[in-house]
């Protein structure tokens, strides 16, 4: 694990420091502005290792290929190892079983925080997981870059048009073999449990692929927000029967997106209980 890595890394480098300018033959501890400032050159060139990580990866890797590359999307489910691994994120998974073989289908789930984008995508290691997401994305550290060659693609919902585009991207996208995320509430839920409406444009994605849609059910503890690290932040991702074409096809947006919504709140429910 990739994240495991860094933090050998961080740990040696601070250590290195320590024992190099601090440690005597006493095996006495002399100056705590050393042991300071050794952490902080081993979190600085922990810092350093992950971001030529991704610029090389990037270069050698993102670049090149098909968008639903395994080799490509190997690299990147190991950049999203990192922040579940030093925020101590704990992913239960029900349900694995229920995903199709083929890597061309539209998961539907509901959005709770940033982190269900690394969930997802390292979770569902088999699968070239992408996203229709919001422009904002492309800004992320260096990881943003990495989005369009992944396959995921930036929607402007102040733009109608080019919300239209998008959409029809991310159709292509599914039908050439890459597994699109949709969140159709459209932005992140401020409340653990609770759903917002969904859109139902966002359906279009799911008619219009004529693949089989698997709903996705985010759960979080009701306190999940008042657990503060080191403690672990447990999820539970409830994978849910995928809903072959053969039932879709003929649906209203409107009709499906009322369906999926309950699928999808029914494990939210039973945990408010």
């Amino acid at each position: 694990m990739f994240a495991l890595l860094l933090l050998i890394i961080n740990i040696t480098i601070s250590f290195l420091g320590i024992y190099l300018f601090d440690y005597n033959v006493d095996e006495i501890i002399n100056s705590p502005g050393i042991i300071i400032l050794s952490i902080l050159a081993g979190s600085i060139i922990t810092l350093i290792v992950f971001y030529l990580y991704i610029e090389l990866t990037y270069l050698l890797f993102a670049k090149k290929g098909p968008q639903n590359s395994k080799v490509k999307h190997f690299f990147a489910k190991q950049i999203m190892t990192v922040p579940l691994f030093f925020t101590n994120t704990r992913t239960k998974i029900i349900g694995k079983e229920n995903l199709p073989e083929n890597p061309g289908f539209s998961i539907y789930v509901n959005h709770t925080s940033m982190m269900d984008i690394p969930v997802l995508m390292y979770k569902l290691d088999k699968y070239p997981v992408a996203f229709l997401s919001k422009e904002k994305i492309l800004n992320v550290f260096a990881i943003g870059k990495w989005t369009p060659p992944l396959g995921c693609v930036m929607i402007d919902r102040e733009n109608a048009r080019k919300g239209a585009e998008s959409i029809i991207k991310v159709i292509k996208n599914v039908k050439s073999g890459s597994t699109m995320v949709v969140f159709p509430e459209g932005t992140r839920s401020a409340e653990i449990g609770k759903l917002i409406e969904f859109k139902p444009g966002s359906f279009k994605v799911a008619l219009k692929s004529k693949a089989p849609l698997v709903p996705i059910t985010i759960v979080k503890p009701l306190n999940y927000k008042k657990v503060m690290w080191p403690l672990p932040k447990r999820i539970t991702l409830v994978i849910h029967k995928p809903i072959p074409f053969e039932e879709l096809k003929g649906m209203a947006s409107l009709d499906l997106s009322i369906k999926v919504k309950q699928i999808i709140e029914e494990p939210l429910l039973k945990n408010n209980k």
